[in-house]
C-alpha cells in the first residue's frame, strides 16, 4: 500500500483532482449531514416544540464548536502542511514524528476544550441574551454533550489532516463518510418520537436538540474507532509511538504553521458570535434563519473547500521538492475550475433562494426573509470560494499568516460595517456587511498571491 500519492510529477489537473475530488465528496455527505440535521431538527414541531427554537439553540450552540474548530486547525493544517512538506522530500521518518507529536498536541487542546465547554456552558449561552428560556436551555445540553465527548471528533480531525498532507484525501473520505452516513440514519431516530421514511413508521427516542448532539457524538466515536483500528493494522501510515518519537521542536514546528490559521478561525468565530448576537436582537427566528442559510451556503465551499486541501497538499509537496514554477501552474489550473464553478453558485443561490430555505421552513414570513438572506451572501459566493482556494495555496508554502491575516482583517470589518448598515436595512445590512467583506478578501487574497508567485520567479531568476 503506497504510503503517499506522489503529486510532484504527471499531470497536474489529474493530480488536483485526485486530491481535490475525495475531498469534495467528503463535502458533499458533510452538506447533507448538516441540512438533514437541520431537516430534522425542523421537524419537533410533531412533538408540540418549536421548531425555530431548536434550530436557534443549535446554531448558538454551533457557534462553540466552530470556536473549536480553530483549535483543531491550529493542529490538522500544522500536521497536514509539514507532512506533505516531508512527503515531497520523501523523508517517511519525518512524517512518524511529526504525525505522533500531532496527536500529542491534539489530545492535550480537545481536553482542555472539553472542560471548558462542559463546565462554561452557562456562561456561554448568556452571551447571546437570548430571551427564550427553551433556546437557553436546549443549547445548554447541546453544548454539554458535544463537550463530554469532543476528544473524537479533535482526533478524527488530526487523522484527516495527516491524509490530507499525504495526497490520500479517498482514505478520509471512505472513513468519514461511513460515520456520517450513520449519523444521518440516528438522527430521525435520536430527535423525533415517530419517524415516517419510505412508508414506514418508526419509534423514535424523541430526544429533540439533544439527541441531535448525541446522534452526532456516536457517529464522530465511530469514525475515531475506524482510525484506531486502521493504525493497529499494516496499513497504517506510521506508527504511533507517542513517547519514542515525543519532540517540543516538532510541537513548535506545527504549532507555528497552524496557529494563524487556528487563532484566524477563532477570531472569526468570536466576529460571528458578535454578529449572531447582533441578528438575535431583531429576533429569535433571524438566528434560525442565518443557521440554515450558513448551512445552504454549503453549496458554495463544498468543492472550495476541496481545492483547498488539493492546492494544500499539491503546494506543500512540490515545494518540499523545490518545483516552485509547478506550483503556478498548479494555482492557474484550480482557477480555471474554481471561477466558473463560482458564478454558477452565485446563479443558483440567487434565482432558487424562495425553493432552497422553503425545504426547511414553512411559515410565509419567515421564508420570505430566508429568501432574501440568500440572495444577499449569493452575490458574494465566487469571492469566497476563491479565497478559500488561494488560503490552501498559501498554507501549502507554511505562509499560513498571509490568508489568516487578511481573513481577520475582512472579517473584523464587518462588525462596524453591519452596524451602519443596519440603520437603514435592518437585519439585512448585517447580511450585506458579511457579503461585501467576502468580496474584499477574495480580491485582496488572490492579487496577493500572484504577487508573491511573481516575487519568487523574479528571486529565482536573479539567483
Amino acid at each position: 500500500m503506497k504510503k503517499k500519492i506522489d503529486l510532484t510529477t504527471g499531470s497536474i489537473l489529474q493530480k488536483l483532482l485526485i486530491v481535490a475530488i475525495p475531498t469534495l465528496l467528503t463535502s458533499i455527505v458533510q452538506m447533507s449531514y448538516n441540512l438533514t440535521d437541520m431537516f430534522w431538527v425542523g421537524k419537533v414541531y410533531t412533538m408540540g416544540l418549536d421548531p425555530e427554537e431548536a434550530i436557534a439553540a443549535v446554531g448558538i450552540a454551533g457557534f462553540y464548536t466552530w470556536f473549536g474548530f480553530g483549535l483543531i486547525l491550529l493542529v490538522k493544517i500544522g500536521t497536514s502542511v509539514k507532512v506533505s512538506q516531508a512527503a515531497g522530500r520523501n523523508d517517511m521518518e519525518d512524517i512518524k514524528r511529526i504525525g505522533n507529536n500531532g496527536i500529542v498536541f491534539m489530545l492535550v487542546l480537545a481536553a482542555i476544550y472539553s472542560v471548558i465547554g462542559y463546565f462554561g456552558a452557562d456562561l456561554y449561552i448568556s452571551i447571546f441574551n437570548s430571551d427564550s428560556i427553551n433556546v437557553v436551555n436546549y443549547s445548554t445540553e447541546y453544548l454539554k454533550i458535544m463537550s463530554m465527548f469532543v476528544t473524537s471528533m479533535f482526533m478524527v480531525h488530526l487523522f484527516n489532516g495527516v491524509n490530507d498532507g499525504l495526497g490520500k484525501t479517498i482514505n478520509t473520505f471512505l472513513i468519514t463518510s461511513s460515520g456520517l452516513v450513520l449519523n444521518i440514519i440516528l438522527d430521525p431516530l435520536f430527535i423525533l418520537e415517530e419517524v415516517n421514511i419510505f412508508g414506514m413508521t418508526l419509534n423514535g427516542l424523541g430526544m429533540g436538540v439533544r439527541g441531535a448532539a448525541i446522534a452526532t457524538v456516536i457517529a464522530q466515536s465511530f469514525i475515531l474507532l475506524i482510525y484506531i483500528v486502521l493504525y493497529s493494522s499494516k496499513f497504517r501510515p506510521f506508527r504511533i509511538r507517542l513517547v519514542k518519537y515525543f519532540d517540543w521542536d516538532k510541537i513548535k514546528e506545527i504549532a507555528k504553521i497552524g496557529i494563524p490559521v487556528g487563532i484566524q478561525s477563532m477570531l472569526f468565530t468570536t466576529i460571528a458570535i458578535i454578529i449572531g448576537r447582533m441578528v438575535t436582537s431583531y429576533h429569535e427566528d433571524y438566528m434560525a434563519i442565518q443557521r440554515l442559510g450558513s448551512q445552504i451556503e454549503a453549496l458554495a465551499w463544498m468543492i472550495a473547500s476541496g481545492f483547498q486541501v488539493a492546492l494544500a497538499s499539491f503546494v506543500g509537496q512540490n515545494y518540499g521538492a523545490g518545483k516552485m514554477d509547478r506550483i503556478k501552474e498548479g494555482y492557474i489550473t484550480a482557477l480555471k475550475l474554481l471561477v466558473p464553478y463560482g458564478i454558477l453558485v452565485n446563479v443558483v443561490m440567487f434565482v432558487f433562494a424562495e425553493q432552497m430555505i422553503g425545504i426547511f421552513l414553512h411559515d410565509p414570513n419567515t421564508i420570505v426573509i430566508g429568501k432574501r438572506y440568500l440572495e444577499i451572501l449569493s452575490i458574494s459566493q465566487l469571492f469566497m470560494i476563491i479565497e478559500l482556494g488561494t488560503a490552501g495555496a498559501f498554507n501549502g508554502l507554511g505562509k499560513t499568516h498571509i490568508p489568516s491575516g487578511v481573513g481577520f482583517i475582512g472579517n473584523i470589518i464587518r462588525i462596524p460595517l453591519g452596524m451602519l448598515i443596519a440603520v437603514s436595512l435592518g437585519v439585512y445590512g448585517i447580511w450585506w456587511a458579511v457579503s461585501i467583506s467576502s468580496i474584499i478578501k477574495g480580491t485582496v487574497l488572490t492579487v496577493w498571491f500572484l504577487l508573491y508567485l511573481r516575487k519568487i520567479k523574479l528571486l529565482k531568476a536573479s539567483s
